[in-house]
């Protein structure tokens, strides 16, 4: 039978709620600190269910405490995927057709800035950040599960003043455990504000362009696409158009990049062929990227 558990709710709860809890934290080895709104997110706002298949189900109750970065960055969990195998079992023991860890718990949180914006560079495809993992047993004791992931392609608020990131980790001690604690920083990349700029294009001329404080060593056109060639300054691109000779103005998709070593290539996609016109740009200004403390604490239903 599947195994359903739902996930609890634990912000805003009544005293014998916030009672139970510290007799939980109290059994996981971990002291709960004082209620403080500058230090305790908020936990998951809906009541959700984990419905997790034959064999493997279990789910869990998501609380987190947050020591602030000095940029004023707030982040809570949305909610947490917890797939457990039985204990004992055969590491390599797949069942027929099956694809992917058979064992995950995957946190999925929200950073949101006070104060300027989350670039959509992020620098988490190169650097994974030091969140470390503990688990706790049922007789307090404790294991490292080593380093958790961060997983890549984020999403992002329209204003840019929000963005998720999720931290995986995807085995488990063979013995069951209490709750695990997700420790460590994560790396988010942050602009002050955005500029315009503007600068006269040619597909025929291949560069070198400066499109406001981009450097575009050079650049390839192929039907409707530009790859462009450069340093780390692409990155401050936020958006990009392509104003016609007629004075139409053409929106931009950014499309596939990479990087080696210092050298960055970007590509742009348009839904028309490349001609004589001008390039229009949003730019990130004063970047940088903030490594935000994180404490996630995760036990099961009690």
């Amino acid at each position: 039978m599947h195994s359903i558990y739902p996930l609890r709710i634990l912000h805003n709860a009544p005293a014998e709620e916030r009672e139970k809890l510290r007799l939980h934290t109290s059994l996981c080895g971990v002291s709960p600190p004082r209620p403080r709104p500058s230090s305790v997110i908020d936990c998951m706002k809906n009541l959700a269910l984990l419905t997790l298949p034959r064999m493997i189900g279990a789910a869990l109750v998501a609380c987190s405490f947050q020591v602030y970065a000095q940029a004023p960055i707030d982040v809570k969990i949305l909610g947490v995927t917890f797939i457990e195998a039985p204990p004992g079992r055969d590491k390599n023991l797949v069942p027929f057709a099956a694809t992917g860890d058979m064992e995950k718990v995957e946190v999925n949180a929200i950073a949101t800035t006070r104060s300027g914006l989350f670039t959509q560079w992020t620098n988490s495809f190169f650097d994974k950040g030091d969140v470390r993992v503990t688990a706790v047993f049922p007789d307090k004791t404790t294991q490292s599960l080593g380093q958790a992931d961060i997983a890549s392609f984020p999403k992002f608020s329209t204003d840019a003043r929000s963005r998720s990131f999720a931290l995986t980790l995807n085995r488990l001690p063979d013995k069951a455990v209490t709750g695990l604690i997700f420790e460590g920083t994560v790396p988010l990349s942050v602009a002050k504000r955005t500029t315009k700029a503007a600068q006269a294009f040619d597909p025929d001329r291949p560069g070198p362009i400066k499109l406001g404080g981009v450097d575009i060593k050079q650049f390839k056109v192929e039907g409707k696409s530009v790859q462009f060639q450069g340093n780390d300054t692409l990155l401050r691109i936020k958006t990009l158009s392509f104003k016609l000779s007629s004075g139409q103005v053409v929106q931009a998709e950014r499309g596939a990049w990479a990087r080696m070593n210092n050298e960055h290539q970007q590509t742009w996609n348009i839904d028309t062929a490349f001609t004589r016109g001008e390039l229009q740009a949003e730019l990130y200004e004063d970047m940088e990227t903030v490594r935000q403390p994180v404490r996630f604490v995760i036990g099961r239903p009690w």
